[in-house]
């Protein structure tokens, strides 16, 4: 795989776009702007600026600026089609009967966590059979 210092493009880093993810496997800790020398501070100081969603991290032995997202993994979802919103909007009554089940007025943070994944099993059931339904002789997922 090729490296960051490359200038090639890797499956986690492109040089024109900066880093896509973390490279697998990873392990890092962030840095703070008081630990650089004066030069880095200035420098990161003005990144930091111009991307404040951006953090300090030692990466590939530098201190990296990353945005944040990078870190949490969190990933920007692609807006659902109209099927899929259709097939979310089919899984509700099986969501509201399911909950009315183990007593709808107790907040989420107490069910076990057996009815957490029943929760989810009902939710995701009733999503597959609405989207092989809708299109029988297609594979949507």
């Amino acid at each position: 795989m090729a490296m960051a210092w490359t200038r090639r493009k890797s499956t986690w880093h492109d040089p024109d776009w900066g880093w896509i993810k973390l490279p697998p496997g990873l392990r890092t800790r962030r840095v703070g702007l008081a630990a650089l020398n004066r030069k880095e501070r200035s420098l990161f100081q003005r990144h930091l600026k111009r991307h404040s969603s951006h953090v300090l991290i030692w990466l590939l032995r530098k201190v990296r600026a990353v945005p944040e997202d990078l870190i949490l993994e969190v990933h920007n979802m692609v807006d659902a089609t109209e099927l899929e919103k259709a097939a979310m909007a089919a899984a509700l009554p099986s969501l509201g009967e399911y909950v009315a089940s183990i007593g709808m007025q107790r907040p989420l943070a107490e069910y076990s966590k057996e009815e957490v994944l029943t929760m989810v099993e009902v939710v995701i059931t009733a999503y597959q059979d609405y989207m092989a339904s809708a299109k029988p002789d297609e594979i949507p997922f």
